[in-house]
């Protein structure tokens, strides 16, 4: 069982690292794609290299998403099988803030 939690946690520590760094990623191909477009516009230029870094965003922003969903997932797993109180904010439980004193 212990064995279990320890792998587990490190699968956590993996993807939530993995995540982090493609989100960082994904900041700076979008900041990056909206500077060369805007130079673009400024020097009316005919080449279409700013489109590549678009492409990169969005496929950034694809990969980011699976990694996010996955993470959620662990998180969840890992939140249930530590037998922890169930999040307040979920729909199936009352928030404890509801209750009367």
């Amino acid at each position: 069982m212990e064995q279990q939690q320890r792998g587990a946690r490190s699968g956590l520590r993996r993807i939530d690292r993995i995540t982090r760094r493609v989100g960082i990623a994904l900041c700076w191909s979008h900041a990056i794609a909206i500077a060369l477009t805007a130079a673009e516009a400024i020097l009316r230029t005919a080449a279409g290299w700013w489109v590549i870094s678009w492409v990169l965003t969005a496929a950034l922003l694809l990969i980011w998403a699976v990694l996010r969903a996955a993470q959620k997932g662990l998180l969840r797993r890992a939140a249930g099988s530590e037998g922890r109180e169930p999040d307040p904010c979920w729909p199936e439980e009352p928030p404890h803030y509801d209750r009367a004193a």
